[in-house]
């Protein structure tokens, strides 16, 4: 599709939402790595700012999820970490009917 959108424009997106976690006192937490392409979606992993750009394990994020952003447009939202992301995004592509 010509209108979905790319990797860079994933990132955007996911760093607006951590950003708007951060500003309603939540943690503060960057982006890591490059978004997978997941089809219809890209997953975004993030941490904490703590871990990442000071090695503060005590700081490190337990619990968090990867960012997922559709690439319709969709509002994005995160995945559980009980599960591998990969194990999460192959079942959503079932439900879909994206086998």
């Amino acid at each position: 599709m010509a209108d979905e959108m790319d990797a860079a424009e994933a990132q955007c997106i996911a760093g607006r939402m951590l950003a708007d976690t951060e500003e309603a006192g939540g943690v503060s937490c960057v982006l890591v790595g490059d978004p997978e392409d997941y089809g219809r979606w890209w997953v975004q992993a993030f941490q904490s700012r703590g871990l990442i750009e000071d090695g503060d394990e005590d700081a490190a994020l337990a619990g968090n999820g990867p960012i997922v952003v559709p690439k319709d447009g969709s509002t994005p939202y995160r995945l559980s970490s009980a599960h591998p992301a990969r194990e999460q995004m192959k079942r959503l592509n079932v439900a879909e009917g994206e086998v």
